[in-house]
């Protein structure tokens, strides 16, 4: 239900957004206000609904206008916060980016590496991930694992491609102990 919700409030957004002329900037503005949100203790303000309605709007309003939010981003996050639905602002976050990376053309995909990748072995993932999603633009976040021992595992969109020697390694265990080769 509240995942519904969410993409129906990313998808309004992003019309408003086209008629500004500014998704990517309204896209970025979500994102800081979902990190503002956040933060325990104002966390625990907006997100308490024994706190009057009013007074989670006033403290909504204070925070977009600290983190000089548009217009209409601070309208949502006003509206989340009149109807005690703050806690789904990520959610809706992450619909507006997929949803504008649908647009757009783009994927996003997540790196996971052993040690840190060189540029050039970083490019290589990201041309692969290029053909695998037929997309052109590819915005790629790379994180360190030590756990992996080895190689990467590739997040393309929910689609995981785990080469890591930990991976293999489990693979290898699993049929020596079921008598395979």
């Amino acid at each position: 239900m509240m995942g519904r919700l969410a993409k129906r409030y990313a998808r309004a957004l992003l019309e408003l957004a086209r008629e500004r002329s500014g998704a990517q900037e309204i896209g970025d503005e979500l994102g800081r206000a979902v990190a503002a949100f956040e933060e325990p203790r104002l966390r625990l303000l907006v997100l308490n609904p024994a706190i009057d309605a009013d007074a989670r709007v006033r403290t909504a309003k204070r925070v977009a206008t600290a983190l000089a939010l548009s217009e209409v981003v601070a309208n949502l996050v006003a509206l989340l916060a009149g109807h005690n639905r703050l806690a789904i602002l990520p959610e809706v976050a992450r619909w507006y980016d997929g949803l504008l990376d649908e647009e757009l053309g783009r994927a996003r995909v997540t790196i996971r590496s052993a040690t840190a990748l060189t540029s050039a072995e970083r490019n290589e993932i990201v041309e692969l991930a290029r053909r695998l999603t037929g997309r052109r633009e590819i915005i790629a976040s790379t994180e360190v694992d030590p756990d992996l021992l080895g190689g990467v595992v590739l997040d393309v969109a929910g689609t995981v491609y785990d080469g890591s020697v930990r991976t293999q390694l489990a693979r290898l265990t699993r049929a020596m102990a079921e008598g395979g080769a």
